[in-house]
């Protein structure tokens, strides 16, 4: 809405109060009771709701452009608009719709991720389960749109809940065995699909920038398998190896290219587990060189993010180096700390 800063921000926090108030007004319309069955969704007003759940799925976008946009109802809306659609258990067949349904995927899975949570969408939504031919290859293609190609969305799903079944495992201090076996079959699965990728970053024009996004996602979902279900340390030798890979791939995707715009998750993700003052440095740079682009002013309140857990994190494991405590109490504050953090964080970038 703002025309990378060309336009005036006064009329576009106008458009923007008069979208919000007429997605409130529509929401307001609907006959709550009613609609939690979609089977009581008639032909007549089926196309209203589609329209209805696209404005919200486009609404957040925008609201994530935002220095203080929280996008969090705009997801939880969606998800209940999605179930009475009957859209977590069909395909639609309207383009625009199908879109919406993709676009909606992608960012409840990435917020979930962001906020150390499950997903809204129920984990036998249609769009996580295996028909690659369908999401990828007809258009809109799933993986042109996010930058993520739909089995490794459906990979992502699962670690977001096998991150939380691992959280609420060590909360209740019951076996986990049972979830690392699950973690290790999905480690498997996700070698075997990502087979093609080495880590190795390209030489010039070698590869397409797609597909560097595309690994970038690849070793972003291995590093959060690592950090949140295996509960690797941000200082071992697999995590750091993860962000080396995870930096070399990005640093071939130059500001501007258009895929890269769809690289802040898999970025902000990595960038929280650098620890060296030189990988730090690189990280700075590369998010001033995406913002000087990209004016979303979210990613400046994810830098601030990571700035705030280099900091304390950095005091926490001094301190716990020198304090006696047991290895994994240290560790256990740490990660206490960072997901505290995230949970309690309103911004979102995707």
């Amino acid at each position: 809405m703002l025309n990378f800063g060309l336009a005036s921000i006064d009329l576009a926090a106008k458009r923007q109060q008069r979208m919000l108030r007429t997605l409130g007004q529509n929401l307001l319309s609907i006959d709550a009771k009613g609609a939690c069955d979609a089977g009581t969704i008639g032909a007549s007003n089926k196309h209203e709701r589609e329209a209805l759940l696209t404005a919200v799925v486009l609404q957040g976008i925008v609201v994530a452009q935002t220095a203080d946009g929280v996008l969090e109802p705009h997801v939880k809306c969606a998800s209940w608009l999605m179930e009475a659609l009957g859209y977590f258990d069909e395909i639609p067949q309207n383009p625009i719709a199908r879109m919406t349904v993709q676009r909606y995927g992608m960012v409840d899975v990435m917020l979930a991720i962001s906020r150390q949570r499950r997903p809204y969408a129920p984990q036998n939504f249609i769009l996580n389960q295996p028909d690659q031919n369908r999401w990828d290859t007809t258009e809109p293609s799933f993986h042109k749109m996010t930058g993520c190609p739909q089995p490794l969305m459906r990979f992502l799903v699962r670690i977001a809940h096998l991150a939380c079944d691992m959280n609420e495992a060590l909360e209740t201090n019951t076996d986990g065995g049972a979830i690392l076996n699950e973690a290790f079959q999905l480690d498997t699965e996700l070698r075997a699909w990502g087979s093609g990728y080495n880590g190795i970053p390209p030489s010039r024009c070698e590869r397409t920038p797609l597909d560097i996004l595309t690994e970038c996602f690849y070793w972003t979902a291995h590093l959060l398998l690592a950090r949140r279900v295996f509960r690797d340390q941000t200082c071992s030798p697999r995590v750091q190896h993860l962000v080396h890979v995870c930096f070399g791939l990005m640093d071939h995707l130059s500001t501007g290219c258009g895929p890269d715009s769809s690289l802040p998750q898999p970025f902000y993700i990595a960038a929280r587990e650098a620890i060296t003052p030189e990988d730090r440095v690189w990280v700075r740079h590369k998010h001033e060189s995406m913002t000087a682009y990209y004016r979303e002013q979210q990613r400046n309140s994810a830098m601030e993010l990571i700035e705030q857990i280099w900091d304390t994190t950095d005091k926490l494991r001094e301190l716990g180096s020198g304090s006696g405590w047991p290895r994994g109490t240290e560790l256990s504050i740490v990660d206490s700390f960072v997901q505290a953090l995230d949970r309690g964080a309103c911004f979102f970038i995707f």
